[in-house]
């Protein structure tokens, strides 16, 4: 049907979804960047990076501050399966590997990933929908093969 007749205008682009922009769609969440303690207090544990995010880390030089890991939470709460088999950031003494001055270290660099994003203190166990939950959302993108190709290569760089 042309333009004409549809009133739709045609770019001739078709552009696919990102990880990021599936999450903020199904959590309703948007990027946010508060510093109040709670937020604060969250960048002490890593946060859940989408296949998307941890190959942008492997590239950019972290390598030795990420290692293969499963999310289980989905397990433990009869969600899920099975354990989701993914790489996320190290904990170390306690404390993400980019946990810096109180702060995740990943700020500035526009590599943050995707569950600090849009992670915010509202967050609460009284208020935590499952099917809307961030971390819940980033680990379904390991399992999504949409994200195969991009695995295979964090794998890839992982084994180097």
């Amino acid at each position: 049907m042309a333009e004409k007749e549809s009133g739709i205008s045609f770019t001739g682009r078709i552009t696919m979804e990102t990880a990021l922009q599936r999450i903020i769609r199904k959590t309703g969440r948007r990027p946010v960047e508060c510093r109040c303690p709670l937020c604060r207090r969250q960048c002490h544990t890593p946060c859940l990076g989408t296949p998307e995010d941890i190959l942008r880390l492997l590239k950019a030089g972290y390598k030795e501050r990420l290692a293969p890991t499963g999310w289980a939470v989905g397990l433990l709460h009869g969600k899920t399966p099975g354990i989701v088999p993914m790489v996320q950031a190290r904990q170390e003494a306690g404390r993400c590997t980019f946990f810096r001055d109180g702060l995740c270290g990943l700020h500035s660099t526009g590599l943050k990933p995707t569950e600090g994003r849009l992670s915010y203190h509202t967050i609460t166990k009284e208020n935590l929908k499952f099917s809307k939950s961030l971390s819940w959302n980033v680990a379904r993108e390991w399992l999504d093969e949409r994200n195969a190709g991009t695995i295979r290569e964090i794998c890839r760089l992982m084994e180097k």
